[in-house]
């Protein structure tokens, strides 16, 4: 099999084209997330994909919109070739094409997390934005002049036919996601919850749950301990205030972290970076 990776980058967005050979491959497929939302169209391959403790069944032609509090990762059911697309954006760039009584962005963001992620191979085509992105790989490669302005212009023109495509409806979404109940009820409180102070103990006697079984559902569900997510999620939700110019310290009691040295040895483990230097590169 023949492996190929094309992409095109600008100030607004991205996108790469991706061949892989999975049982030769030594890129990495870990849980990730993103500054930048992603749009992510599946061509082959055979993959479940784990997102907030769903694990979606994709099929060729699905999409998946991913926002940047959303983790995720592939999991490869066999060796089958993987091919798929990866759009990331700026969601503040596109905020300029949304008005007062419609947001641009609403498929991402008016949701809760881990849900209503995936759009179907047979909406997608519906709605005509495989056309949109054939286009998009198209003009990508192209080398006449002003090829930047058509593609920014066609995203646009696929976010809007994504919020048109994206119907709030439970059967329609979530059909093909594999998850567990419980593990979703306590993902949701933690994420609406992250200025608590947590504990295993704490969450165990919340649901009526052994600790140690509840550990191990968790981890099993997600590839994450419960406090590994939960300190990820407290750093991603500290990396959004300090970009917001709250101060490192408004930050650290903001979300529970007991003192302000235990905040910056777990915001440092994350992100390689002290809080400060962070607040300093990414101050909108």
């Amino acid at each position: 099999m023949e492996e190929f990776c094309s992409s095109f980058a600008s100030e607004s967005f991205n996108f790469f084209h991706k061949k892989t050979d999975i049982e030769k491959s030594e890129e990495e497929f870990g849980f990730h997330i993103h500054d930048l939302y992603e749009i992510y169209y599946f061509i082959s391959g055979d993959v479940t994909y784990q997102i907030e403790g769903h694990g979606y069944q994709i099929g060729a032609g699905d999409l998946l919109l991913i926002n940047n509090q959303e983790l995720h990762k592939p999991v490869f059911n066999s060796n089958r070739a993987y091919e798929r697309m990866a759009f990331h954006f700026s969601p503040w760039y596109f905020r300029e094409y949304s008005s007062e009584n419609y947001n641009l962005l609403s498929c991402f963001e008016e949701r809760k997390s881990g849900h209503y992620n995936r759009i179907a191979g047979a909406k997608i085509k519906e709605h005509k934005i495989d056309q949109i992105i054939s286009a998009l790989n198209d003009y990508r490669g192209r080398a006449e002049k002003g090829k930047k302005i058509m593609l920014e212009t066609l995203f646009v023109q696929m976010l809007y036919l994504l919020n048109q495509a994206f119907e709030k409806d439970t059967n329609y979404h979530q059909d093909s996601i594999i998850y567990n109940q419980k593990v979703t009820k306590i993902i949701r409180y933690i994420n609406n919850n992250l200025g608590k102070n947590f504990s295993l103990d704490l969450l165990a006697q919340k649901f009526y749950l052994d600790k140690y079984y509840l550990s191990h559902l968790f981890k099993e569900n997600t590839g994450f301990s419960v406090m590994q997510y939960i300190n990820y999620k407290k750093i991603m939700k500290a990396r959004e205030l300090l970009s917001r110019n709250y101060s490192c310290g408004e930050v650290s009691d903001c979300l529970s972290f007991g003192d302000y040295s235990n905040f910056y040895k777990t915001f440092k483990k994350e992100m390689g970076i002290a809080p400060s230097k962070y607040q300093k590169e990414n101050s909108l």
